[in-house]
């Protein structure tokens, strides 16, 4: 084979080869653009939520503004665990003591949520 027509074969391929990968990196570009415009119109729609949990108080810290609680599951956001919250008031942490079963309400937007009410449940 000719010299020209090897060099016109090996461009020819280059060519649809670039020309392949542009196009299937264009429609992986759009996908991706989709999903993130998606993502971005469910984050702006579910704003503030309210939660209504149960569990027992582990630990109360006044000056940090936390009550640490080991709950129950909260339905759509987060299985049943011990965790930290923020407190809307030092006299949530302050009605509360250690070894007290509650019932308690978080309110905010995801994940900056704070325990805005509380009450004592029996054990």
């Amino acid at each position: 084979m000719r010299a020209w027509k090897v060099v016109l074969l090996l461009n020819l391929a280059l060519v649809l080869g670039v020309s392949w990968g542009y196009l299937w990196w264009g429609r992986q570009a759009r996908t991706l653009q989709r999903d993130l415009a998606a993502a971005r119109v469910a984050a702006a729609t579910t704003g503030e939520r309210e939660y209504h949990v149960t569990g027992v108080v582990r630990a109360g810290l006044e000056d940090l503004g936390l009550l640490v609680v080991t709950h129950g599951e909260i339905p759509g956001y987060m299985p049943a665990m011990t965790m930290g919250f923020r407190t809307a008031s030092p006299k949530i942490v302050e009605s509360v003591k250690v070894g007290d079963a509650v019932r308690f309400t978080l309110r905010g937007t995801p994940p900056n949520l704070a325990i805005t009410a509380i009450e004592k449940t029996a054990p």
